[in-house]
């Protein structure tokens, strides 16, 4: 019987059907043809060391998956450090499980070291030009996100850097309305999260509204208003669904 819940056995299992990169590299597809079926620890073990620097992020799947389910806790300890060499956060919610529940302490310690890495490289993030909407619009969101993404734990850095997500925001809904010579501004906007593979690891929605009584108030300073208030929003949770358990 598996140690851990079955949220983390699925996650694993629909990564497996994803092939490891390099697939046509001849001693990836041997190491994880060993990863899966040698009955030698030792030899399991090794192959974990070797997907790590052959298959790239591309064997994350299977390293994920012998993390939860082999035997040796040995192997168990080769995956995680070899999810840590590739640094993908894709991997965090086997290690999560692995750091609380495997039952050898080496496992547990090994996971652990892992997910820390795991979780200080997805703080770094590349904030993308905003879509949609016009260019005020586009500008007080990008102000209103690069202001409030290093307070929910990230990092803003720029595309040259090594960063564990590309935000791609996008203006979806701007309105705004007068009467009785107040104004009131209503805003939509969203971010997709993209992982180091080019998958999409979250995607959030947020609004928010500003108001005021004043006549003649500028449209531009409710708009930054309400994105600011949007943005609060659209961090917490990109936070929790990258930075936190599952």
């Amino acid at each position: 019987m598996s140690r851990f819940p079955l949220h983390a056995l699925l996650a694993a299992a629909a990564l497996a059907a994803t092939p490891p990169a390099r697939a046509g590299d001849a001693q990836a597809a041997r190491a994880l043809a060993a990863l899966r079926q040698d009955p030698s620890r030792k030899v399991r073990a090794r192959a974990a060391e070797v997907l790590a620097g052959r298959a790239g992020r591309g064997a994350v799947p299977a390293l994920c998956r012998t993390l939860t389910e082999d035997e040796a806790a040995a192997v168990r300890v080769a995956a995680a450090s070899a999810l840590q060499r590739l640094g993908d956060p894709s991997a965090r919610w086997a290690l999560r499980d692995a750091s609380a529940r495997d039952p050898d302490p080496s496992v547990r310690e090994a996971a652990s070291r892992a997910l820390d890495v795991l979780l200080r490289g997805a703080r770094a993030v590349v904030l993308e030009e905003p879509q949609g909407g016009g260019a005020a619009a586009r500008a007080a969101l990008q102000r209103a996100l690069a202001a409030e993404l290093p307070r929910r734990g990230f990092a803003v850095v720029d595309g040259r850097a090594a960063a564990g997500y590309h935000l791609k925001p996008a203006v979806l809904r701007v309105d705004l309305s007068r009467a009785g010579g107040g104004a009131r501004v209503e805003v939509k906007a969203s971010v997709v999260a993209v992982d180091g593979s080019g998958r999409i690891a979250a995607m959030v929605e947020g609004g928010a509204r500003a108001r005021t009584a004043a006549a003649g108030a500028p449209v531009e300073e409710l708009e930054a208003q309400a994105f600011a208030a949007a943005a609060g929003s659209l961090c917490e949770d990109l936070a929790r669904r990258l930075l936190e358990a599952p």
